[in-house]
């Protein structure tokens, strides 16, 4: 990838040191990118945030767990401490009002942030998430006590992930992959905490969440701001007919995109990707 030019910084939520990038300069409502869980850090949303930061700040972060994000010692991965990292960077960026945009597993984020904070959420948007549960991928895997992902080579990581029915950038593009691993005694280990999928922390961050549960279509409908999906027309999120029956019939004013890509919309349809969002942010 070309060194897109940003500024980086880090924060503090919880038990975890959040590590975000920012694009463009301040202006009309500046929009915070979340990346999903195969997809693994800020790092694929780069391009994407350069693109849409013309009039606006764009910023993306490595969720806790990922990337250059530290791991949290509570395993708490629930969706109440990945809302609190999120308003932990809108803080630290000083940002009153913005635009949650989240992909995969983190259209359920996105939706969970409108829905908590309406005051805040100017608008909303779902990259190819399709209302389901967690998203995260990896299989039937323990709640904690996983082993981290090594592998011999940035190759073999790459032909892992090529495996995938819908394979992320990391399994075509070397250097996306040098920069989702860390060299280990015995190899590469992907920049992953393998417990991200736990929802029961434990030690300090028991007792959470603090935010009352709900459905992410109890959510959904208690946005209160704009909203625009953008899906991929060959992606595996959207098998189900019956959830984007759903959509029109109880969100007839929701938008709803499609983009020639699978799950990866951020690397297979960039540029379509960017065209939605600004044209759908044009005037917020």
């Amino acid at each position: 990838m070309a060194n897109l030019e940003h500024r980086t910084g880090n924060t503090v939520s919880g038990d975890v040191t959040i590590f975000y990038r920012v694009f463009g300069k301040p202006g009309r409502a500046p929009i915070l990118i979340m990346h999903g869980a195969n997809y693994f850090d800020s790092y694929d949303w780069m391009a994407v945030a350069e693109g849409i930061a013309s009039d606006r700040e764009v910023a993306c972060y490595d969720k806790r767990g990922f990337g250059n994000s530290t791991w949290s010692e509570s395993k708490d991965y629930s969706l109440d401490a990945h809302v609190n990292d999120a308003m932990a960077v809108v803080s630290k960026l000083g940002w009153q009002k913005f635009i949650p945009m989240g992909h995969s597993a983190s259209g359920r984020l996105s939706i969970a942030i409108a829905a908590n904070y309406p005051d805040r959420a100017t608008a909303l948007i779902v990259a190819d998430s399709g209302m389901g549960g967690d998203e995260g991928g990896g299989g039937q895997r323990r709640a904690t006590g996983n082993a981290p992902l090594v592998f011999e080579s940035v190759e073999a990581a790459m032909a892992s992930f090529a495996k995938l029915g819908n394979p992320p950038r990391v399994s075509h593009d070397r250097a996306r992959a040098q920069a989702a691993l860390v060299k280990v005694e015995k190899g590469f280990m992907l920049k992953r905490d393998p417990d991200f999928q736990n929802a029961s922390p434990i030690g300090e961050s028991v007792g959470m969440p603090q935010r009352a549960a709900a459905s992410v279509w109890e959510d959904l409908a208690r946005a209160q701001c704009p909203v625009m999906f953008v899906r991929g027309a060959k992606s595996d999120r959207w098998k189900d007919p019956k959830i984007l029956e759903r959509i029109a019939r109880e969100f007839p004013k929701l938008v709803m995109n499609t983009v020639d890509a699978q799950h990866d919309v951020a690397d297979q349809a960039p540029g379509a990707v960017i065209a939605h969002v600004r044209k759908f942010i044009e005037n917020i």
